[in-house]
């Protein structure tokens, strides 16, 4: 595919949301939005955002300890630090958080005094975890959407084949990282710079790999780990629905925010907006839910999981700041 095609095609998907985007909000009625809010309890936020902290220092314990595998030498509050920088570039780049990942690996080598590569160690090993979890979870998501909605049944092949593609070269990092890491020894020396950089770097995750599957102990846990943020999810997405309905199926609601975030990680908008908010209104109303009652339920689970943890990152890194700033004399 050609860079042109590409190009054509992320703007042609974004025009598709966008529109979509305009013709849901033409049928919005004020006072009903307004009434759908009143239906959702303050304890019931207050629940919410418990959670989503919750949320928040296990994906940092998860850094953590990724690091600690890795021999990066880090503390758990110095990790929190560098996730808030993290979480406000992802809140500004496109799709799959390149520039927070990014910024992660730049702030651990600075925090932590390591070298470049061991920082973008750290952030490769924690995506291996993180995504192949999600990869997997996202198989079963498909597969009841699928068998719900025949309409998706064109993307079988393409969403499936995606899938399982991923899915099986994380399996294959994991499970096999020496045979991978000899494939590319083998491999000669490419004319272009930056496909043996990409090379170097890959060995050296896959000699990171290799080292720490001995701790297999540690390896597991982290993928229990990773399994239960990504399961939280659904969790919160189920219970801030439970106003508007009593015979919601939590395995369609869950499959529902699933998909959403899948398609948020596609580099079209900042921080996946608009293709989230589409795509999980988009199912829940056709599962039976009221266009306002979807709308209010998207907007209130993107703000809890995404805005507010912008805005609470932002706010850390603010009063880090003001603490480091120097005192002049006579304050």
């Amino acid at each position: 595919m050609t860079h042109k095609l590409r190009f054509l095609l992320r703007w042609l998907f974004a025009a598709v949301i966008v529109l979509l985007l305009i013709l849901a909000l033409r049928r919005f009625d004020g006072e009903s939005v307004l009434y759908s809010l009143r239906q959702i309890p303050l304890w019931l936020v207050a629940v919410l955002v418990g959670l989503q902290v919750v949320t928040q220092l296990l994906v940092n314990a998860l850094w953590f300890q990724v690091a600690r595998l890795a021999g990066v030498s880090v503390s758990f509050r110095q990790m929190f630090y560098v996730n808030c920088q993290g979480a406000v570039m992802d809140s500004i780049t496109p799709g799959v958080k390149f520039g927070g990942e990014i910024t992660r690996a730049v702030q651990i080598s600075r925090v932590a005094d390591c070298s470049g590569e061991q920082a973008a160690t750290v952030v490769a090993l924690q995506k291996l975890f993180s995504l192949s979890c999600l990869f997997f979870i996202l198989l079963f998501a498909t597969g009841f959407l699928l068998g719900e909605m025949p309409v998706l049944g064109h993307f079988r092949f393409l969403l499936y084949g995606t899938l399982v593609l991923l899915l099986s070269l994380f399996i294959c990092a994991l499970l096999m990282p020496r045979p991978l890491r000899n494939f590319l020894e083998k491999r000669k020396p490419s004319a272009r710079a930056w496909i043996d950089r990409g090379r170097g770097f890959l060995l050296t995750l896959l000699e990171q790999l290799t080292a720490i599957r001995k701790d297999v102990k540690k390896m597991t846990m982290l993928l229990i780990l990773s399994f239960i943020i990504w399961l939280l999810y659904p969790v919160k997405l189920l219970l801030i629905t439970m106003p508007f309905t009593t015979d919601a199926s939590a395995i369609y609601i869950g499959a529902a925010g699933y998909m959403a975030y899948m398609v948020a990680m596609l580099p079209i908008f900042p921080g996946g907006l608009g293709g989230f908010e589409a795509t999980l209104s988009g199912l829940l109303t056709a599962f039976g839910f009221a266009l306002n009652d979807a709308a209010v339920v998207t907007v209130l689970f993107r703000f809890i999981t995404f805005w507010l943890v912008m805005l609470g990152s932002l706010g850390f890194l603010g009063i880090q700041a003001a603490l480091k700033r120097p005192r002049r004399k006579g304050q």
